[in-house]
């Protein structure tokens, strides 16, 4: 079976094309467009007329990948910024009419279940891990044990603290209720997924080409977390876009998604944190194939 799972976030719209082969997700097309469908939502709670043209033309587009790769089953969702927007069914009807998907808006507890499952699928542990999913506008943390079950979205992303200008302490204000459980959750060990994440991995390494498998796995530490993040602030927009590993549509929200990673590994009490590429995407196409 040939599965496609198309993930609409405040961002970015991602694309993956995979084959289950005895029980292994194997990528056939991943993809991944820059179309911040949530600028301006935290604002005005309504998506623009831009982003949305944007982002249906990208969603056309994968439309047409799809058929092209002849794929037997396809679930799309969106994120933050659709969930939030009081015009969302209006970009659903359109999406539907137009490109023949029917995009589904999942809540931030969904979200954080397909991130999670993603991570189980992709990333090998031996322990059991604290998922956070840094979006940009919206942040997941999950745990999944026998006798345990932690899951909490946050409004917090990289796109959403540029636009508001969020301070340090206005961060910090908003992780209060996962700093709350920090020692219920110290035990676990945490993976960051999300752009915000695997570009500070891609900067550490200076990637001239973006190379997932080189990201992948990657530990960061808190001083490289600093370290970037004091690189970046004091880099010019101008100069911060021509950065080694850094796509230049991301430039401006870089700053602000470094300070959120900083502030989750404080709020948390760690200083390591593991970056998973395997995320959301694969968590659909993995649900997908089991019928859930």
């Amino acid at each position: 079976m040939r599965y496609a799972a198309i993930d609409v976030g405040s961002n970015s719209c991602r694309l993956l094309v995979a084959d289950i082969i005895n029980g292994q997700i194997k990528p056939v097309c991943k993809d991944l467009q820059s179309t911040r469908l949530g600028a301006g939502v935290n604002a005005g709670h309504k998506l623009g007329p831009e982003a949305m043209e944007r982002t249906f033309d990208c969603l056309k587009d994968y439309r047409a990948r799809i058929e092209r790769l002849q794929v037997d089953s396809c679930r799309a969702v969106a994120t933050s910024a659709v969930r939030e927007a009081l015009n969302r069914e209006e970009f659903q009807a359109r999406v539907k009419d137009g490109c023949g998907l029917a995009l589904e808006v999942i809540s931030g507890e969904e979200e954080a279940r397909l991130s999670y499952q993603g991570v189980k699928e992709g990333l090998p542990l031996e322990q059991v891990p604290l998922v956070a999913d840094l979006g940009g506008g919206s942040c997941e943390f999950r745990v999944e044990e026998d006798h345990e079950r932690f899951s909490l979205s946050l409004p917090l992303g990289a796109v959403r603290a540029t636009e508001a200008d969020l301070s340090i302490i206005d961060i910090k204000a908003v992780l209060a209720p996962v700093a709350a459980h920090s020692d219920r959750l110290k035990r676990y060990p945490l993976v960051l997924v999300g752009g915000t994440a695997t570009t500070l991995v891609a900067i550490k390494l200076a990637l001239a080409i973006y190379d997932p498998r080189q990201v992948h796995g990657q530990t960061l530490y808190r001083e490289e977390v600093a370290d970037l993040y004091d690189r970046l602030m004091l880099t010019p927009l101008d100069l911060r876009r021509r950065l080694p590993g850094l796509q230049p549509e991301r430039a401006d929200i870089i700053p602000a998604g470094a300070r959120i990673v900083l502030l989750i590994m404080d709020a948390l009490g760690r200083q390591e944190i593991r970056v998973s590429e395997s995320d959301i995407l694969e968590g659909i196409i993995s649900r997908l194939h089991r019928g859930s």
